[in-house]
Protein backbone atom coordinates (compact mmCIF):
# COMPACT_ATOMS: atom_id res chain seq x y z
CA UNK A 1 0.00 0.00 0.00
CA UNK A 2 1.52 3.30 -0.77
CA UNK A 3 1.59 6.25 1.49
CA UNK A 4 -0.81 8.87 0.77
CA UNK A 5 -0.13 12.43 -0.74
CA UNK A 6 0.29 15.62 0.77
CA UNK A 7 -2.96 16.41 -0.75
CA UNK A 8 -4.93 13.77 0.74
CA UNK A 9 -3.83 13.77 4.12
CA UNK A 10 -4.92 17.55 3.73
CA UNK A 11 -8.46 16.83 3.05
CA UNK A 12 -8.91 14.12 5.34
CA UNK A 13 -7.20 16.04 8.42
CA UNK A 14 -9.32 19.40 7.32
CA UNK A 15 -12.35 16.93 7.79
CA UNK A 16 -11.87 15.79 10.65
CA UNK A 17 -10.34 18.80 12.40
CA UNK A 18 -13.38 20.76 11.46
CA UNK A 19 -16.10 17.80 12.80
CA UNK A 20 -14.47 16.53 15.54
CA UNK A 21 -14.19 19.96 17.09
CA UNK A 22 -17.53 20.83 15.92
CA UNK A 23 -18.94 17.41 17.90
CA UNK A 24 -16.57 18.71 21.32
CA UNK A 25 -17.94 22.04 21.11
CA UNK A 26 -21.29 20.63 21.11
CA UNK A 27 -20.77 17.94 24.02
CA UNK A 28 -19.24 20.97 25.72
CA UNK A 29 -22.59 22.91 25.34
CA UNK A 30 -24.55 19.82 26.72
CA UNK A 31 -25.34 18.52 23.55
CA UNK A 32 -24.14 14.79 24.02
CA UNK A 33 -26.17 13.36 21.38
CA UNK A 34 -25.44 15.51 18.69
CA UNK A 35 -22.18 16.03 19.92
CA UNK A 36 -21.22 12.11 19.46
CA UNK A 37 -22.72 11.97 16.26
CA UNK A 38 -20.48 14.75 14.62
CA UNK A 39 -17.76 13.02 16.36
CA UNK A 40 -18.24 9.89 14.43
CA UNK A 41 -18.86 11.77 11.68
CA UNK A 42 -15.60 12.94 11.54
CA UNK A 43 -14.18 8.98 11.49
CA UNK A 44 -16.47 8.31 8.53
CA UNK A 45 -15.67 10.93 6.41
CA UNK A 46 -11.83 10.27 7.02
CA UNK A 47 -12.20 6.68 6.13
CA UNK A 48 -14.43 7.65 3.07
CA UNK A 49 -12.06 10.25 2.03
CA UNK A 50 -8.95 7.91 1.96
CA UNK A 51 -10.78 5.16 0.70
CA UNK A 52 -11.61 7.22 -2.51
CA UNK A 53 -8.36 8.71 -2.92
CA UNK A 54 -6.79 4.60 -2.72
CA UNK A 55 -9.54 4.28 -5.61
CA UNK A 56 -8.37 7.19 -7.68
CA UNK A 57 -4.91 6.64 -7.53
CA UNK A 58 -5.56 2.66 -8.45
CA UNK A 59 -7.50 3.23 -11.35
CA UNK A 60 -5.27 6.20 -12.52
CA UNK A 61 -2.57 3.16 -12.02
CA UNK A 62 -4.06 0.67 -13.83
CA UNK A 63 -5.27 3.83 -16.82
CA UNK A 64 -1.45 4.09 -17.27
CA UNK A 65 -0.47 0.61 -17.39
CA UNK A 66 -2.60 -0.13 -19.93
CA UNK A 67 -1.61 2.76 -22.39
CA UNK A 68 2.09 1.30 -22.42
Amino acid sequence: MDTPDFDELLLIVSGVIFLAALGVALEVVGDYLIGDIMVILSVLWALSIFLFMKYISKKDQESESRED
